[in-house]
């Protein structure tokens, strides 16, 4: 774009990057209702107030600090507590929340925004635009690293605060994806401001300007939320929501069953034995949808170990990795194979690209060419008496994590490559992602809605330390089409930029894409409001806003 050009309309006002989005409801919930305008003891349709709905979650918030969390296990609990300036629906369509409105300037570098007034912190103090500058330097501060929201922020060179309900961000470009990333949860400045951010107590007992308040964090097995009376939206229509900390899948279910939890997500094999069966639709709706979620094996190539720094070898490794089967036999059809960083939903497929199959045969020949050949002693890949051996990090609390894993030790066997699998709990595999400190580590995705969103900071150089590229890659190519991305006002040039990124990054491999599975739930009838997107009940506005548990009944 010329300096001084007008900034295209398109992007001045909300609208996502999106081509589409296929969404399947198996068994239609009961009809949905919104969200209350007004704290009048009624909602949507006359429904009444009330119900505790319970939530399960696989594991434990690593915290509750809305910048520092980046697991979607803290997301889910932040963005009920916090309030972000703008989100998303459950068809990705941009919505305001505490910015009232926003204005891009001609030239694309302006983005000014409008708060809601009267918006107010669960204490009673009132929000200002001192907050939401609070909160975008705590984001831009290294020490914070927030290495999941960081990387929207960096092509800012300054805010300001000209009153209490305006702010202004200027932008060192035009940047397209601009609104994404405030996305986070503002902070309250006056509770953060004379305590050590990282260590501050609202981690663990946090306040915001959220639908639902704090009430408290039982460790390791539940944290609860009340519905704040006086939101700006209207109170939810729940009185209480509870997270259980559930790690295990069957666990799950049966707590579901048990009339414990009023949600589960179902393996294949639970649905199979579930879904089609009457007593159990008599009790349960089932909903299945593909969410913006894959999972990928970063090969650390930075050279700190001696295999990966090697695209061939990372192509072989790609190569040799049957996630079609996995998709087929373990996941009983449920999901779809990756062949992209980017989903389906947010850059479309490319017809012109096809999959990296599953070929064994290939993957063989290329590690012969990258210089391992099978030691016929031992029948292990060698390279100067060195036989190729390595760990694979997972999330041992995660189904997916170790059947794949076992899958993959399986196949690399056969090819003369030795794996390891280490298994570890989320804080730690996330500390040592953060670190770097791993060969390979097969890990999970939660997709932006704009390709910029995923791109930069899993394949930008500088996003190797502080960031979220965990592979530790660096191509000077791919530099310079994110950078280009980020700067292309035109919706068609984008998707051309980021077409390209996505074939040179399918022969780099440095991250191999494994799948995307299909996400299917069981939900309690005694609720209603269902509407699920593909960032799921939760991660989306209003999203659990409109539930409704009827009373007198439920755990």
């Amino acid at each position: 774009m010329e300096p001084g050009a007008p900034f295209p309309a398109a992007l001045r006002r909300s609208r996502p990057f999106l081509a589409g989005l296929a969404l399947l409801v198996l068994a239609a919930a009961p009809p949905a209702c919104g969200p209350s305008p007004s704290g009048t003891g009624r909602g949507a349709a006359g429904a009444p107030f009330g119900g505790r709905f319970v939530f399960p979650l696989p594991s434990e918030p690593t915290t509750l600090n809305f910048v520092t969390g980046s697991d979607a296990v803290s997301d889910y609990v932040e963005r009920l507590v916090g309030d972000s300036l703008v989100d998303r629906d459950e068809n990705l369509v941009l919505v305001p929340r505490l910015a009232e409105s926003w204005e891009f300037s001609n030239d694309g570098r302006v983005l000014t925004f409008h708060l809601r007034r009267g918006a107010r912190f669960h204490d009673g103090a009132l929000l200002t635009s001192a907050d939401v500058r609070y909160t975008y330097e705590r984001v831009i501060d290294p020490k914070s690293r927030a290495v999941g929201r960081v990387d929207g922020f960096l092509p800012i060179e300054r805010l300001e605060t000209p009153d209490e309900t305006t702010v202004r961000v200027i932008y060192r470009f035009p940047y397209a994806p601009a609104l994404a990333a405030w996305e986070v949860p503002i902070l309250p400045r006056h509770l953060y401001e004379h305590e050590d951010f990282l260590t501050a107590r609202h981690n663990r007992s946090p306040v915001g300007t959220g639908p639902f308040r704090f009430v408290s964090w039982e460790a390791g097995r539940r944290i609860v939320l009340a519905a704040n009376q006086d939101y700006w939206g209207g109170r939810p229509l729940l009185d209480t929501l509870e997270f259980q900390v559930i790690p295990s899948q069957e666990t799950t279910l049966q707590a579901l069953l048990a009339g414990e939890i009023d949600y589960a997500s179902l393996s294949p094999v639970q649905w199979e034995a579930h879904a089609g069966d009457p007593s159990f639709a008599r009790r349960f709706a089932t909903v299945q949808y593909q969410p913006l979620f894959f999972y990928y094996i970063a090969w650390r190539s930075d050279g700190s170990n001696p295999y990966f720094a090697d695209p061939l070898v990372r192509r072989a490794m790609a190569l040799a990795l049957d996630r079609e089967g996995y998709v087929k036999n373990v996941l009983r059809g449920a999901g779809l194979v990756s062949s992209s960083l980017f989903h389906p939903a947010v850059l479309p497929a490319d017809p012109g690209q096809t999959a990296v199959p599953y070929d064994p045969a290939g993957a063989a020949a290329l590690l012969d060419q990258a210089g391992w050949p099978v030691d016929p002693k031992t029948g292990v890949r060698t390279r100067g008496g060195m036989p190729f051996r390595f760990t694979l990090l997972i999330f041992g609390g995660g189904p997916d994590h170790v059947q794949f894993s076992q899958v993959a030790q399986e196949s690399l066997q056969r090819l003369g490559v030795l794996m390891s699998i280490q298994r570890l709990d989320w804080p730690t595999l996330w500390s040592r992602l953060q670190e770097g400190g791993f060969q390979a580590a097969l890990s999970g995705m939660v997709s932006s809605v704009d390709p910029d969103g995923i791109s930069y900071g899993m394949l930008h150089s500088s996003q190797i330390k502080g960031g979220q590229n965990y592979a530790g890659f660096t191509d000077a190519q791919i530099d310079a089409w994110l950078e280009e991305g980020r700067h292309a006002a035109d919706p068609q040039e984008r998707e051309r930029i980021y077409r390209r990124i996505d074939r040179r990054i399918a022969d780099l491999q440095p991250c191999t894409c494994l799948f995307s599975p299909l996400t299917r739930v069981a939900m309690d009838r005694r609720v209603t409001g269902v509407r699920p997107g593909p960032r799921g009940l939760v991660a989306q506005y209003p999203g659990v806003l409109r539930l409704r548990v009827r009373q007198g009944e439920g755990p």
